[in-house]
């Protein structure tokens, strides 16, 4: 249980990843490569895949090499392959403008856990320390400077995400506020932003019943 802690490793059910591509393409229609970088299990892309079929490109990532090896042993048949990565070590700027002016979605379900969890458990699945809200001394020392590592995640995507692509993530109300404050904030918004409940509680139930 530390462990999946540590990982922020809550898997999303299939049903509920369907629903989110199902909105996703409401919104912007069909992308032409899916990207998700906490890939865990690769659960949207398979709900990708199952609503949009193989003529596009699915790429996913995930730290968890148990998790690699079960992924790509049951979507091996789907021409999906899940490769072992560090989202913390990796050039997702990079990455991204590599594959403009595709259309890309980036989508997944990042860790829910706070930067003091980890600390607590000695967890090294960390960000490389910076200030990157930007806080005054005191408050960069206190309990202000405490985080989510999901907040610190899709800021991340977000800045590296080319005008051509779009981002979807399962996360915290008050992460996706705090997310979206801090791109206003520097200037750093994009368009059409948008936050839609889920039932948290309802699709934890459904994870743990199957």
């Amino acid at each position: 249980m530390s462990e999946k802690k540590e990982f922020g490793d809550f898997q999303t059910p299939l049903p509920l990843a369907l629903e989110v591509i199902d909105l996703v393409e409401s919104l912007i229609g069909k992308p032409e490569r899916i990207v998700e970088p906490t890939a865990g299990l690769g659960t949207f892309l398979d709900a990708a895949q199952e609503r949009w079929g193989k003529g596009l490109v699915y790429n996913g990532y995930e730290i968890n090499t148990a998790y690699v090896r079960e992924a790509n042993s049951r979507l091996s048949k789907r021409d999906i392959v899940i490769e072992q990565k560090d989202f913390f070590e990796a050039d997702w700027r990079s990455f991204l403008a590599s594959v403009a002016p595709e259309r890309v979605l980036v989508v997944g379900n990042p860790p829910w856990v706070t930067n003091a969890e980890l600390g607590s458990l000695g967890s090294k699945n960390l960000p490389k320390k910076s200030n990157f809200q930007g806080l005054n001394g005191f408050d960069a020392k206190t309990g202000k400077a405490n985080f989510d590592i999901a907040e610190w995640m899709l800021i991340r995507l977000i800045e590296a995400i080319p005008p051509s692509g779009a981002l979807a993530m399962l996360c915290k109300t008050m992460t996706a506020r705090k997310v979206l404050r801090h791109l206003w904030k520097t200037n750093g918004g994009r368009e059409q932003s948008s936050l839609f409940l889920i039932d948290a509680k309802k699709n934890l139930a459904l994870l743990q019943s199957c």
